[in-house]
């Protein structure tokens, strides 16, 4: 059963949590969570489960790409209705000069910036379930895994989609 929670330990617990990733330090994010933590998040290939998977992620995965990351929070936090869950809007910020994997695009040493929503319920203080919705076209654009508007790359893409969906109709009515 999820914790009831307040707003005082809402922002309290974000600063903590935002400390640790400014930080870039892994263990302590992971020590947020609890043992048993279920953290969402688009950048893993799958559903992190436990405390050591979030560690993992965290260590090898986002502070490695972006080494200086940095979060920023924008709007929040939201008390859920029933109070056992928060939300925020996140800016997160920083240089990818490691790459980025899953899924394994490389580093172009560029800064990036993009934003997150991110929802949270608790168990005993500690995040229980975490949720991360990130802006990834905004992304995929910065690091150039999608092609500006207007750019050549573009008109190629979309060349490209009009094909795939011209087969695809083929192969629905065939």
């Amino acid at each position: 059963m999820a914790d009831q929670i307040d707003e005082p330990f809402a922002r309290q617990f974000l600063q903590r949590l935002y400390a640790a990733v400014n930080a870039h330090d892994a263990t302590a994010v992971a020590a947020l969570c609890a043992q048993d933590v279920l953290w969402e998040d688009p950048a893993a290939h799958e559903p992190l489960r436990g405390r050591d998977a979030v560690y993992r992620f965290h260590h090898e995965g986002m502070f490695r790409a972006l080494p200086d990351v940095s979060v920023t929070l924008i709007d929040g936090p939201y008390l859920s209705f029933d109070r056992t869950g928060i939300a925020v809007r996140l800016r997160m910020t920083g240089t990818m000069t490691g790459p980025l994997t899953p899924p394994g695009f490389a580093p172009t040493d560029g800064p990036v910036a993009f934003e997150t929503a991110e929802f949270s319920r608790f168990a005993d203080g500690l995040l229980a379930h975490h949720v991360v919705v990130v802006d990834r076209l905004a992304l995929a654009t910065q690091i150039g895994a999608v092609p500006s508007a207007g750019s050549l790359g573009e008109r190629f893409g979309i060349w490209g989609q009009h094909l795939a969906a011209s087969l695809a109709r083929i192969r629905r009515k065939g």
